[in-house]
């Protein structure tokens, strides 16, 4: 047990040097941006979910969707396929500390808000992750089950422009629900993430048997 826990520390490892540190970087160029766009202080709670949701919530795009990225190199995955560990375990580890960074990074730009008067609260929090886990979770599907990153991008980016154009039609999977001073779409986003998280392992598993 504690051969295979220094294991995966060491892949954990290895992963976020060569993998994940070019996506932790971009996801910190979107939290630099958020407060030249918006502004972040001195908020109401409508107002204050604004930079939150309609640009925070894109860490979920820049962290989950290239899960597959390395391996869309061939070689790369025939690396990965002759080692011990599965390669869909590979992958778990990265969703989970992708998953991890994305709360880290919301919880943070939260409690700088917070610092500037601004009237945020936990549902601040719970609502911008559900988005940003949905554009992420939607971008990760189409990436896995087509095998190419790039489409995963084009499609998370194009529903993100649809919630600007068509604005709360979108019903239950509206991203910007809170600016209208609705919460229950979060729970439906939540839902539908972790679905396609699902389902998109359980598509990957069967292909590779």
């Amino acid at each position: 047990m504690e051969m295979k826990f220094r294991y995966f520390t060491k892949l954990a490892g290895i992963n976020l040097k060569h993998n994940f540190l070019p996506h932790l970087l971009a996801a910190l160029a979107v939290v630099l941006l958020t407060p030249i766009v918006f502004e972040i202080f001195s908020l109401d709670e409508k107002l204050a979910a604004q930079p939150l949701e309609m640009l925070l919530s894109l860490v979920g795009v820049v962290l989950l969707v290239p899960i597959f990225f390395p391996e869309q190199d061939e070689n790369i995955k025939d690396l990965i396929r002759s080692k011990k560990t599965d390669y869909l375990s590979v992958c778990i580890l990265r969703i989970i500390y992708s998953a991890f960074t994305l709360f880290l990074i919301i919880g943070s730009f939260i409690i700088i808000m917070a610092a500037g008067e601004s009237k945020v609260t936990i549902e601040h929090f719970i609502g911008t992750a559900a988005s940003a886990l949905f554009l992420g979770a939607l971008g990760f599907l189409t990436a896995g089950i087509s095998g190419n990153t790039t489409v995963g991008y084009m499609t998370s980016m194009i529903y993100y422009i649809i919630n600007f154009a068509v604005k709360d039609k979108l019903g239950k999977f509206y991203l910007f629900s809170m600016t209208q001073g609705s919460f229950t779409e979060k729970y439906w986003l939540l839902g539908a993430s972790v679905i396609m998280i699902i389902t998109t392992f359980l598509y990957l598993k069967i292909r590779e048997q």
